[in-house]
């Protein structure tokens, strides 16, 4: 069986004048869809990386990120949340940026230390919740937690210099293949993807009250961003941020996604076993996945 990575780098995307995503592309060819993993960095007086990427891809993540900016100049390393694809380089960042402060929280390190132990610089930390603020020179980033996540540590980052949010892993949708803008998708296309996403993120989403739900897509929607980049999605601008929100709204009315079983596992597991060996039976077909009607 071919064991080579199902994931790879795409040009990173320059989606502010001082704002990079650096992008990856994970699943392309091993089904219908693809998920961006994505990380970000802001430049200016005190540039910021913005989670750490996974391990996977460790070298060339490294490589790719720090020819954006340079590792003596990074000044914060934020972390969204302690999920593996976004702390996978963490401790090597902190290693090539020696005068970075590590941004997280109380509950995130501690998660974290049953991997770090205590690799973890306390002493270079700053803990910040949501709602907390960071003079970053010639800006201020604020930490704004998501209207979807599937850790209970996750803040998101908007910038009030460039109005780019990073939602973390909220406000993304499965793709096709490589693209830089929705407007290249089918509509349907997107509006389906979008949705699922969010409801895999957030399976609680079922148990919210709508109206107290609305209340924090209004909160979202009166940062002003003018970009919203995500881990698992292309950038939202103008617009499709709007859209984005109708949808986010949605969201509690709907049933829960139907989450992958056995059938699924069979399927994905004949069909590298049929990439790797022409001559091998054909993968059985795995159940239509349902559509999400609103």
């Amino acid at each position: 069986m071919n064991q080579e990575l199902p994931i790879r780098f795409c040009e990173p995307e320059q989606v502010a004048p001082d704002t990079w995503v650096v992008r990856q592309l994970a699943g392309e060819g091993l089904g219908p869809v693809a998920t961006y993993v994505n990380s970000s960095v802001i430049l200016g007086a005190e540039p910021v990386v913005v989670d750490c990427g996974p391990a996977v891809t460790r070298d060339e993540w490294l490589e790719t990120t720090f020819s954006i900016v340079d590792p003596a100049d990074v000044r914060w390393v934020y972390l969204s949340h302690d999920d593996v694809d976004h702390t996978g380089n963490l401790l090597q960042v902190l290693d090539a940026c020696p005068d970075a402060t590590l941004v997280t929280t109380a509950f995130m390190m501690e998660r974290m230390s049953a991997e770090f132990g205590m690799a973890l610089p306390l002493h270079r930390m700053r803990w910040v919740n949501d709602g907390d603020r960071i003079d970053a020179g010639d800006r201020e980033l604020v930490a704004v937690t998501p209207p979807t996540f599937d850790s209970p540590t996750t803040r998101g980052l908007f910038d009030t210099r460039s109005r780019v949010y990073w939602a973390s892993d909220a406000m993304g949708s499965p793709v096709p293949h490589e693209i830089t803008d929705i407007a290249e998708l089918d509509p349907g296309f997107w509006r389906e993807g979008f949705l699922g996403q969010q409801l895999l993120l957030s399976p609680w989403l079922n148990w919210t009250s709508p109206e107290r739900y609305d209340g924090v897509v209004d909160r979202i929607r009166s940062l002003g961003a003018e970009v919203v980049t995500s881990a698992h999605g292309p950038a939202l601008r103008g617009s499709q941020i709007e859209s984005a929100c109708r949808l986010l709204r949605e969201l509690p009315y709907l049933p829960p996604a139907r989450l992958p079983g056995q059938m699924d596992l069979d399927a994905v597991v004949a069909m590298l076993v049929a990439a790797a060996d022409p001559a091998a039976p054909a993968a059985p077909a795995a159940p239509a996945v349902e559509e999400v009607a609103a």
